[in-house]
């Protein structure tokens, strides 16, 4: 094993370093003031902790000013956060806390679930905690010490956890203070980094690994920003943004509801519909010519769902119905459908078709049904029943490129004359299985 490392820097510039050598040590190399500004270093694009020994490879001393020390503060909110709830409250359970798109959450195991109420309080703790400016330091623990400690402070939640972990892999244990967390890292080097520009949002229901036969946990959202005024942006862009809430503007302009009767399931008032016909009758438009409409049934025999692989793989998100009469003669099960493809398929099957003919263009408005969880559906952005504006294509493969520049060609005219000029196109592939 070399006793140096060989490490280059943003400006191509290289350097040899004795074996051992930290962050730390390499940001004092270069001069004292960047040390006292470093939160961590970045070796081949990787965030890590400034205390972690280096390793050959691009290295860059990442401060509290660069763009990626934003989800390092997000993250020290976190454990910021767990701390103080078990300060207020001790004998709360913490789970898992990642940090998310503008923010971070934790799940707490508590008897008494959180309430907005309490936000106000976690918050005065955690600047408490943040002013006592704890380093945050590593350990590395063996499996059966994890499990003990944690087992000996009631974190039931926390040795499932380590369970989990692969075989072979590290079990990080991170400290501020005498509090600590199971984590992976990497984290800024004292809690005081975080700064006060931060605000706990909102508290909500959430299962423990996402699995509704698990226990209900109460989940903390917060967001946190590298200062006050881009927290105070951040706030006032949630506020505009709720005035524009669809769901808000479809009371107020009596287009539409939904109640407890059909759980999302859109009950469109004359006004909606109106709009909703509009939008319809311009699609009509646009594949005017190049697409054959059509529509196929809503409930399909189960039999059909096997053969198309829906009935395997998308089953637990589909509605199945059978007849309510126990008398009547029809015993099967059905299914309503939650796409469109195999009834588009069993309509080019139908009749004799040429490869002359071909390519085939079906389009179809077709109400489609799928089980959404209750947590997951939001006004009319995630439904259990909507409308889809679908087609499918049947084509020669020297007739494929062709075909799929003009979907993309008319779907992006669409987005235009809807005055969305800044797409993001994702590609979904056939997996091997």
């Amino acid at each position: 094993m070399s006793d140096q490392i060989s490490l280059i820097f943003p400006d191509g510039s290289k350097r040899d370093y004795a074996a051992g050598t930290t962050g730390r040590d390499v940001a004092e190399s270069i001069s004292k003031s960047l040390a006292k500004k470093a939160i961590a270093i970045a070796l081949d694009g990787e965030l890590r902790d400034l205390a972690d020994p280096v390793t050959d490879g691009r290295i860059e001393i990442v401060t509290r000013t660069d763009d990626r020390a934003l989800e390092l503060i997000r993250h020290d909110a976190a454990h910021v956060m767990a701390e103080a709830v078990q300060e207020l409250w001790p004998g709360t359970q913490v789970t898992i806390g990642p940090v998310i798109e503008n923010g971070f959450y934790y799940d707490f195991a508590r008897e008494v679930p959180f309430t907005p109420e309490d936000l106000p309080k976690i918050e005065k703790k955690m600047k408490e905690i943040i002013a006592r400016n704890a380093p945050f330091t590593k350990e590395i623990w063996s499996r059966e010490k994890a499990k003990k400690v944690f087992a000996e402070k009631g974190e039931a939640y926390k040795v499932e956890l380590v369970d989990a972990i692969p075989e072979g892999q590290d079990l990080k244990i991170y400290s501020q203070g005498d509090w600590f967390d199971l984590c992976r890292g990497p984290h800024m080097t004292s809690t005081g980094q975080i700064g006060n520009a931060f605000k706990l949002m909102k508290v909500a229901g959430a299962y423990w690994r996402g699995d509704s036969n698990n226990p209900m946990l109460t989940r903390i959202y917060g967001t946190a920003w590298a200062d006050q005024k881009d927290l105070d942006a951040y706030l006032t862009f949630l506020e505009e943004a709720e005035k524009r809430d669809h769901r808000r503007l479809g009371r107020e302009m009596n287009l539409f509801h939904f109640q407890e009767e059909g759980p999302g399931v859109v009950f469109w008032h004359s006004k909606g519909w109106r709009m909703f016909q509009s939008l319809t009758s311009y699609m009509r438009r646009r594949l005017a010519g190049e697409y054959e409409e059509v529509n196929a049934p809503q409930v399909l025999d189960t039999s059909l769902w096997k053969t198309s692989g829906h009935w395997e793989w998308y089953r637990e998100n589909m509605f199945a119905v059978a007849c309510a009469d126990e008398e009547a003669e029809d015993k099967r099960v059905f299914a309503l459908k939650p796409m469109n493809c195999p009834g588009h398929v069993q309509l080019f099957k139908h009749g004799l078709k040429s490869y002359r003919e071909l390519p085939i263009r079906y389009a179809e408005f077709g109400v489609v049904h799928r089980y959404e969880p209750s947590g997951a559906m939001h006004g009319l952005m995630r439904v259990r029943g909507f409308t889809q504006d679908d087609a499918h294509v049947f084509c020669t493969e020297e007739q494929l490129a062709e075909e799929c520049l003009k979907i993309n060609d008319l779907i992006l005219s669409v987005y235009e004359d809807f005055g969305f000029d800044e797409i993001v196109v994702k590609l979904s592939t056939r997996p091997e299985k």
